[in-house]
C-alpha cells in the first residue's frame, strides 16, 4: 500500500549525517516537508522557526543529549502538539521510561527498521492529527482519544455498570456498545495474577474516593491477554463523585520492554543466555549446590579454527557456523543432563550460554556421577568434528573443552570459569580438539606464569634488571674472533641470571618483547661501536629479531634509530631472524628485508633447516648468512642425517654466495667435520660461553 505525500513538516534531529540522509531517503516519498538539525540546541531554533508536526529525535548527542531537547521542546510555545519520536540504540527499560517522562510520543530502538519508517512516521503523524483535533474541540472526547487504542470511561459509585466509550469496547473484544460493561464482567476477563490487585485498588478508590494509577493485563475476547494503563480522576456532578478513566493499550509498549529486556540476557544470534545472564545462572547454581550438598561442573568450550571460517568465507558464513555448533552442543547433551537452574527459567537451553565470539559454557548441576562430565564432553567434541556445510561448501572446526567443578576446584562463579578457562587453553597447547579437567597444579603453573610476567614487565620498567652476554663467532680458516652474537639474559631479583628460555615465551605473548627487543638492539650496537674502535678482525654484531619484533610495523624505524644513535657502521650490524618469522607472511617480508639491506647491514637466517624451509623462496631472500641449528650439529658426528643436512644447508650457502655459521659447536670432532664440509665460522662453548660485556 502506498502512503499519500503528506504535507506535514518533519524535523529529523541526528549528529550522524549518514543517519540524517538514510532518515530523508526514507521518508522522501511519504512526507512533503523535512528539515535537519545536527545538534539538541539547533533542533529548538529549527522547532521556534518551523514549528515542525514530528520531530524524530537521536537520544544519544553530544552536549544536549535527545532527553534534554526532548523537555526543552515540550516547554516551547506549541511544544505540546508536535510529535515526538525518540531513536535510542539504549536497551534498559529505565532508558525507555526515561523517553516518556521527558515528553516522548513513541520511541524507536536502532537498527532502524528502514522500510517500516514511513509506514510509522504517517501513522504517528495520522495520531497527532487527531490530538490536535480533539484538544481544539474541548469536549469529553479530548481525555479519550489522546492517543490511538485509547478509550474512556466513567463509573458514578452507585452502579455496576461502566459508561465506557467505543474503544474501550473494541480493546476488549467487543462490538461498541453491544452490551454494558459491568465491574464484575471487567474483573472476569482480567488476568487471574492481576485480578486481585484490581479488585483490591478499585474497592480502595471507591472508599477513599481517591484517583488511582495502574497496569494490568485483560483477555481480549480473540483470547490474547493485552496490557491496559487505566489512569483515573475523581470529579464531582452535583456534589456527587465520579470515577473518570482513561484506557491505553499497552500492549506493544510491553512487548518491547521484554525484547529490550530479552536483549540485555540472551545473544540475539543463538538465542542463548549471555554472558551476564550465565552468571546469575552460576550463582544461583551455586547456591543451590550449597544448600542441597550437590556438585556442579562448568564446560568452557572454545571452538577451533573458527577465525579461518571467518577470514576465508565470511561474518555470514561465521554467524552460521556459530548457530549450528551451538544446536550440535544442545543436541550433545541429553535431556537426563539437562538440569535446571531454577523455575524461573523461560528458555529450555538455559544451561547453555554463549559468553562471546566462538566461546560457549555449559552447565551441568546435581551431578551423581562425575564420569558423565567426561562421557557429555567427549560426545560435544565428536558432534563438533563432524563436517559443517556452510554456504554450500564442506569444512571442518574442532573444539577446545576445559571443565572445573564445584566445590572441588572453586566456591564462586567468577574462580569456576577462570579454572574451567585455564583447562581450556591448557588443551589449546596440547594441540587442541580435546577436553581437559582442572587440576590445582595448572592453576599454580598459570599463576606462576603470571606472576613472572608482572615481574618482567617490572623488568622494563626499571631498565637495570635485563643484560646482554656476547658469545664469540670465529673464522674457521685461523681460529680468530671475527663476531660476537648479543644474547638476552634477565638478572631477576630472586631467582638469579635467567636464559630466553625461561622467560621468551611469556615476553612473547605480552607483547614486551617490543621494548625489550628495541633496548637489547640499542645496547648490542652500543657494544659494537667499541669493539670496532679497537678490534681490526671484529666483522659483525650478531642481534636476533623474533618472529613479533620482525612484524612490528615500527621494525625498520627501530634498527634506523639504533644506528644512527650508537653511529655505528651499518654493516657490523647482522639481524638473525627465523626461516618461520619470514615465511609466516612472505609478502610483506621480503620487502621489508630490502629495506633492511638497503641500511648496510647483513641479515641471516637463523635456526636454518628447522622451520619452514623453502627452497623457491631463498633465492629472493637478501641474506648474507645461514646459521646451521645446533639440533643438527649436536649429532652431526655420530648420525649420518643430521651430518647430510648440515652438509647439504653449507654446499647450498656456497652455491647461493652466503656464509654460514654452526651454532653449538662443543667437540674439536664437530669442528674438524664442519671445518672439512666447508662451514665459514663456528660458535659455541669450545670457542667461547656466552659473557657480560664487562
Amino acid at each position: 500500500m502506498e502512503l499519500n505525500t503528506l504535507q506535514d513538516v518533519v524535523l529529523i534531529v541526528d549528529d550522524d549525517p549518514v543517519i540524517r540522509l538514510l532518515m530523508r531517503r526514507a521518508l522522501s516519498q511519504s512526507v512533503g516537508n523535512i528539515i535537519e538539525a545536527c545538534s539538541g540546541e539547533e533542533a529548538i531554533e529549527q522547532f521556534s522557526k518551523h514549528v515542525p508536526d514530528l520531530i524524530l529525535l537521536d537520544v544519544s548527542m553530544d552536549m544536549m543529549d535527545g532527553f534534554e531537547c526532548c523537555s526543552v521542546i515540550r516547554s516551547l510555545p506549541g511544544g505540546d502538539n508536535v510529535a515526538i519520536i525518540m531513536i535510542t540504540a539504549l536497551d534498559q527499560p529505565q532508558d525507555i521510561k526515561k523517553a516518556f517522562d521527558v515528553g516522548a510520543t513513541d520511541f524507536m530502538t536502532k537498527p532502524v527498521q528502514w522500510p517500516l519508517l514511513s509506514h510509522r512516521i504517517h501513522y504517528v503523524l495520522k495520531a497527532n492529527k487527531t490530538i490536535k483535533e480533539l484538544t481544539k474541540s474541548k469536549n469529553k472526547l479530548a481525555k479519550a482519544q489522546s492517543i490511538a487504542h485509547l478509550g474512556s470511561w466513567e463509573w458514578d459509585f452507585k452502579s455496576d455498570s461502566l459508561d465506557c466509550s467505543d474503544e474501550v469496547y473494541r480493546m476488549v473484544g467487543l462490538k461498541p456498545q453491544e452490551v454494558k460493561i459491568t465491574l464484575p464482567y471487567l474483573l472476569e476477563i482480567v488476568h487471574p495474577d492481576d485480578r486481585g490487585f484490581l479488585k483490591t485498588t478499585v474497592m480502595g478508590a471507591l472508599k477513599a474516593k481517591k484517583p488511582y494509577d495502574i497496569e494490568y493485563r485483560i483477555f481480549h475476547s480473540s483470547g490474547e491477554v493485552i496490557t491496559l494503563h487505566d489512569r483515573t480522576d475523581i470529579t464531582y456532578h452535583f456534589g456527587e463523585p465520579r470515577l473518570n478513566g482513561t484506557l491505553h493499550d499497552i500492549s506493544n509498549r510491553k512487548k518491547s520492554e521484554q525484547e529490550i529486556a530479552y536483549y540485555a540476557f540472551y545473544d540475539t544470534l543463538t538465542d542463548l543466555p549471555n554472558r551476564r545472564k550465565f552468571l546469575m545462572q552460576l550463582d544461583s547454581a551455586i547456591a543451590l549446590a550449597k544448600r542441597q550438598s550437590t556438585k556442579l561442573s562448568l564446560l568452557f568450550i572454545d571452538l577451533d579454527h573458527f577465525k579461518r571460517i571467518n577470514d576465508t568465507l565470511g561474518h555470514q558464513a561465521g554467524d552460521q557456523l556459530l548457530c549450528e555448533a551451538a544446536q550440535r552442543i544442545k543436541d550433545s547433551v541429553r535431556i537426563s543432563d539437562q538440569i535446571s537452574v531454577g523455575s524461573h527459567l523461560e528458555y529450555e537451553n538455559d544451561h547453555l550460554a554463549r559468553l562471546g565470539g566462538d566461546e560457549f559454557t555449559l552447565l551441568l548441576c546435581q551431578l551423581e556421577q562425575l564420569e558423565n562430565v567426561a562421557i557429555i564432553a567427549q560426545r560435544i567434541l565428536d558432534s563438533l568434528s563432524k563436517p559443517f556445510f556452510i554456504q554450500g561448501q564442506k569444512t571442518f572446526i574442532s573444539a577446545s573443552i576445559g571443565i572445573s567443578f564445584y566445590p572441588d576446584d572453586g566456591a564462586t562463579g567468577d574462580v569456576l570459569l577462570q579454572h574451567a578457562d585455564t583447562a581450556m587453553y591448557q588443551v589449546k597447547n596440547n594441540g587442541k580438539n580435546s577436553y581437559q579437567l582442572f587440576s590445582h597444579e595448572m592453576h599454580k603453573t598459570l599463576m606462576d606464569r603470571l606472576k613472572l610476567e608482572a615481574e618482567l614487565r617490572e623488568a622494563v620498567t626499571l631498565g637495570n634488571q635485563l643484560v646482554l652476554y656476547y658469545q664469540p663467532q670465529v673464522n674457521s680458516v685461523d681460529g680468530k674472533i671475527i663476531g660476537y652474537e648479543a644474547l638476552l639474559r634477565w638478572n631477576h631479583p630472586t631467582r638469579g641470571l635467567l636464559s630466553p628460555i625461561d622467560f621468551l615465551a611469556i615476553a612473547e605473548s605480552s607483547g614486551l618483547i617490543i621494548p625489550i627487543g628495541e633496548w637489547a638492539l640499542l645496547e648490542a650496537c652500543k657494544k659494537a661501536k667499541k669493539i670496532h674502535s679497537t678490534d681490526v678482525h671484529f666483522e659483525r654484531m650478531a642481534v636476533n629479531l623474533s618472529a613479533l619484533q620482525f612484524n612490528h610495523a615500527n621494525i625498520l624505524e627501530h634498527v634506523t634509530n639504533a644506528l644512527l644513535e650508537t653511529d655505528l657502521a651499518p654493516n657490523i650490524l647482522e639481524l638473525e631472524i627465523t626461516e618461520s618469522a619470514i615465511i609466516s607472511n612472505i609478502e610483506e617480508a621480503i620487502p621489508l628485508l630490502f629495506k633492511l639491506k638497503e641500511l648496510g647491514l647483513k641479515l641471516a637466517i637463523d635456526d636454518f633447516g628447522t622451520g619452514y624451509s623453502s627452497l623457491s623462496y631463498l633465492k629472493n631472500f637478501p641474506i648474507d648468512t645461514l646459521k646451521i641449528d645446533k639440533s643438527f650439529v649436536d649429532g652431526i658426528v655420530n648420525n649420518q642425517k643430521d651430518a647430510a643436512i648440515a652438509r647439504t644447508i653449507i654446499q647450498l650457502a656456497l652455491n647461493l654466495g652466503l656464509s654460514t655459521i654452526a651454532e653449538g659447536v662443543e667437540y674439536i670432532e664437530q669442528h674438524e667435520l664442519l671445518k672439512a664440509m666447508g662451514c665459514s665460522n663456528f660458535q659455541g662453548y669450545l670457542f667461547g660461553k656466552p659473557l657480560p660485556q664487562e
